[in-house]
């Protein structure tokens, strides 16, 4: 997808593996917040105008922003260019007019939400068909040990028991994949014994 400008705002827009999911880079910060900040509908931003404007386009079924990005998603058939050219322009118009997006006080209220019912499932889920799949090639595995008000408490195993990588794996994979299917999470903590680890796998 190509980039877009209006007066100084520009906002590009990126494809993801899920084709029913399409992240929007805007040229500004828009939360400073170091913390994914999720909307399935207008009403979980109240008073926010450029929420309740991106809900009100057509397709559009949930919204993520981390800082400057948009993660869109989308409930429509149609291809990502078609919902991208009714959403820019929404997007555009509301950025330049330097609106308050959600005050400090919501913010912190979603920042301290505890985790919807949904959330075990989809981080199971998230686990089983992405994360082991991916680990299981090495000879290793992660499971989920159970959930603690917003941490998720995970143990590793196999190859990825005491391997000199799992703390990257743990950081840029696993638990980035978790908070992308439950940005509620605050911390993913591993429980693995990794000094009782044998044999890992090391690249």
């Amino acid at each position: 997808m190509t980039d877009s400008t209006t007066q100084d705002v520009r906002i590009r827009g990126e494809f993801t593996p899920d084709p029913d999911v399409c992240r929007f880079i805007v040229s500004r910060t828009v939360f400073e917040d170091d913390w994914t900040f999720q909307f399935r509908g207008p009403e979980d931003a109240p008073g926010s105008p450029l929420i309740a404007a991106l809900f009100g386009v057509e397709g559009v079924s949930d919204v993520k922003i981390r800082r400057d990005t948009f993660t869109v998603a989308k409930n429509v058939p149609e291809p990502w260019p078609k919902v991208a050219a009714r959403l820019i322009p929404v997007l555009k118009e509301q950025l330049s007019s330097d609106a308050l997006v959600l005050d400090a006080d919501r913010r912190e209220a979603l920042k301290n939400a505890p985790l919807d019912e949904g959330a075990r499932q989809r981080i199971q889920e998230v686990l089983d068909r992405n994360i082991n799949p991916a680990l299981g090639s090495h000879g290793g595995w992660v499971k989920l040990v159970g959930i603690e008000g917003q941490d998720v408490h995970v143990e590793m195993g196999g190859g990825c028991q005491g391997c000199a990588s799992s703390r990257a794996t743990m950081k840029f994979g696993i638990e980035r994949a978790i908070k992308d299917v439950a940005p509620a999470v605050r911390n993913v903590i591993d429980v693995t014994d990794h000094e009782a680890g044998a044999n890992p796998y090391y690249t």
